[in-house]
């Protein structure tokens, strides 16, 4: 039996040798000038000073280019200076992996829920705010409910205090006392029953944030004017608190579009969308005209200006409540980019996630663009205890086919800190 050949040595080619030997020197000049600005001293002992791009990193200061911060924001500490490049080559590595599933340990993070991570109760606020009881109780009428949609975000009640009794009960006991709960509600079109549920039957103070001009004429309409307490429930009219503006990742007016049930998005259609004979193949196609989304001009505002504009900094936000048609991942993105990576002192925070599509390496329950805010979170310490499911669910309507965007998805998720 013949033996195997043996293979001949081949001989590196003086160019290739000569390519393979300028890489390396390449990548290790370069490995060499980030470690420059590479301080490896405990964070403790680097102080607030070294966190300063230009002071701490004066290479930076001969490409001010990189500096700008018009389109990409630099990401920054609770303190609001800058990270150390450490932290943000780390921070940039946490996003990369989780968006791309490239290096991550999980491609469903993003739809993994964690067991009891409640603790306890839950509950989508529903027997509390769909009763005859409730003093805006249009949508419960002749003993019948018809509340549903009105309430979609699930709470973990062992967080909040017991529910109280009647309104006169609770306005008396009340009086003198601060609101044990703090609530925002961004997002809340013209049936706030999630936030005056919370405000009603559990005392908490509640924020509600919507631009939308359908809010806004909800608001009037209860009011009288933007800018007064709700009318007709003297256990609410101290506590909600309605704000004519959204949530953004920038503050200031933004272009926004008509959307859905009134309210106003990001997301903007295509003027035309091609159509196609069905019944004949070779036909032609055709551009047809989607029609003009109306535009507003609208303020938002991020979530560190409104804290901070609402006296609320320091304080704890028990729930916050992010349903905003599209604009829920600028905004979370922009909270954590402007806090070290981290929400900061929230405890519960429920979305509504819009316009998301799957990984089609994975399928159901893996999304790049939820599994990016989902891995950051769960680094700071949150802990998904609810979802409406592992894939959402589909939108019907012919738009998001017509523009090639079949695969566009929703879904709602809860989360909240772990206990240190």
């Amino acid at each position: 039996m013949k033996g195997h050949p043996v293979p001949r040595r081949r001989i590196p080619r003086p160019s290739l040798v000569l390519a393979s030997l300028l890489l390396n020197a390449a990548l290790l000049g370069w490995f060499c000038y980030i470690t420059q600005f590479l301080d490896r001293r405990p964070s403790s002992e680097r102080g607030s000073g070294l966190r300063a791009a230009p002071a701490a990193h004066p290479h930076l200061l001969d490409h001010p280019h990189l500096l700008d911060e018009s389109v990409v924001p630099i990401p920054r500490a609770a303190d609001g200076s800058p990270l150390s490049l450490e932290e943000r080559l780390r921070y940039l590595e946490l996003k990369f992996a989780a968006y791309s599933n490239s290096g991550s340990k999980d491609p469903f993070v993003g739809s993994t829920v964690v067991p009891d991570a409640c603790g306890g109760r839950t509950s989508d606020l529903l027997e509390f705010g769909c009763t005859s009881a409730h003093p805006y109780n249009g949508y419960y009428s002749n003993k019948k409910k018809n509340c549903p949609g009105h309430f979609d975000h699930q709470v973990c009640l062992d967080a909040f205090p017991p529910p109280r009794e009647t309104a006169d009960a609770r306005q008396d006991r009340d009086r003198d006392r601060p609101p044990p709960c703090l609530v925002y509600d961004f997002g809340v079109r013209d049936m706030p029953t999630f936030g005056l549920t919370l405000a009603q039957t559990f005392g908490c103070e509640v924020h509600a944030f919507d631009p939308s001009p359908v809010s806004v004429k909800w608001w009037e309409s209860r009011t009288g004017s933007a800018e007064t307490a709700v009318r007709g429930d003297p256990a609410v009219a101290p506590l909600y608190h309605f704000h004519g503006y959204g949530a953004g990742g920038v503050d200031g007016p933004l272009r926004l579009v008509e959307y859905d049930w009134d309210q106003v998005s990001l997301l903007r259609y295509p003027p035309h969308t091609v159509e196609c004979p069905k019944d004949d193949p070779e036909a032609p196609c055709s551009l047809k005209d989607t029609g003009r989304q109306k535009e507003f001009v609208l303020d938002v505002k991020t979530f560190r200006t409104i804290r901070k504009e609402l006296g609320h900094v320091g304080r704890t936000v028990d729930y916050l409540k992010i349903d905003v048609e599209g604009s829920e991942f600028q905004f979370v993105e922009q909270m954590l980019d402007a806090n070290g990576g981290c929400p900061g002192d929230v405890r519960q925070i429920g979305i509504e996630w819009h316009h998301y599509g799957l990984d089609p390496r994975y399928g159901e329950g893996s999304s790049g663009q939820i599994n990016l805010i989902v891995a950051l979170l769960k680094a700071c310490g949150y802990d998904m205890f609810s979802q409406h499911s592992p894939q959402g669910w589909r939108s019907p309507a012919r738009i998001y086919a017509d523009m090639d965007m079949r695969d566009v998805r929703y879904n709602l998720a809860s989360f909240i800190k772990r206990e240190a």
